[in-house]
C-alpha cells in the first residue's frame, strides 16, 4: 500500500520532469532572465543596505555621545548639589557618635 503511493509519486515526478525538459529555448531563456533579473534585484537591495548602515552608525554614534555629555552633565550637577547641601550646617538635631570597639564577643 505504502509502496505503491511512492510509486504513483515518483511516476508523477517523471512526469513532470519530462515536461519540463520538453520546454523549448524560449522558456529556458525566459526562466535563465528572469532568475537573473532576481539575482541583480537582491545584489542591488543587500548593498543598499550594506550603505545605509554605514550612513546610520555615524548618526547612533554621535547621538550616543549626546546622551552620554547629558548624562555626565547631569551627574556632575547632582554632585555640586551633593557637595552644596553636605556643606551647610546641620540643624536638625542629627549627631554623629564616633567610637571604638573594645571587646566584642564572637559567637
Amino acid at each position: 500500500m505504502i509502496m505503491f503511493s511512492f510509486q504513483r509519486q515518483n511516476n508523477q515526478w517523471q512526469r513532470l520532469w519530462r515536461q519540463q525538459q520538453a520546454a523549448g529555448p524560449l522558456q529556458r531563456i525566459l526562466a535563465w532572465l528572469v532568475m537573473g533579473v532576481l539575482l541583480v534585484a537582491g545584489f542591488f537591495l543587500i548593498l543598499l543596505m550594506l550603505l545605509l548602515s554605514w550612513l546610520l552608525i555615524p548618526l547612533f554614534y554621535w547621538r550616543y555621545r549626546r546622551k552620554l555629555r547629558a548624562f555626565q552633565q547631569a551627574a556632575s550637577q547632582a554632585q555640586q548639589q551633593y557637595q552644596q547641601h553636605s556643606e551647610q550646617p546641620r540643624r536638625s538635631g542629627h549627631r554623629v557618635i564616633e567610637g571604638e570597639v573594645v571587646d566584642r564577643k564572637e559567637e
